[in-house]
C-alpha cells in the first residue's frame, strides 16, 4: 500500500528510534505501521520525548508531525513504537 504523504521531505516521523521522510502534517496508525515495517497485529504506542510517557494509541487514530523548517534542528517530540 502506498500512501500520499510516503513522498516528500517536508516532514519527519520517529518510529522505533528511526527517523522516515513523511510528506504532510499528520499521519494515521496504519501509515505509521506501514512506514515502520510494524506488524499488522501489533499496539501502536506514542511516547513522548519530554517525559516518557506512554500512550497507546485507538486504531483510528491520526497524530500531527511538526513540520522541518531549513536551517532549524529537527524537532521530534514522539517516538513510535510497537508495544511489546
Amino acid at each position: 500500500m502506498s500512501y500520499e504523504g510516503a513522498t516528500g521531505a517536508g516532514y519527519e516521523v520517529l518510529i522505533e528510534g528511526q527517523p522516515h521522510e513523511w510528506g504532510r502534517g499528520d499521519i494515521s496508525v496504519a501509515e505509521i505501521r506501514e512506514l515502520g515495517k510494524l506488524p499488522a497485529d501489533c499496539k501502536v504506542v506514542a511516547v513522548s520525548l519530554a517525559d516518557a510517557q506512554e500512550h497507546p494509541l485507538d486504531e483510528d487514530a491520526v497524530h500531527e508531525v511538526p513540520p522541518l523548517t531549513p536551517g532549524k534542528p529537527t524537532v521530534k517530540r514522539t517516538n513510535f513504537k510497537c508495544a511489546s
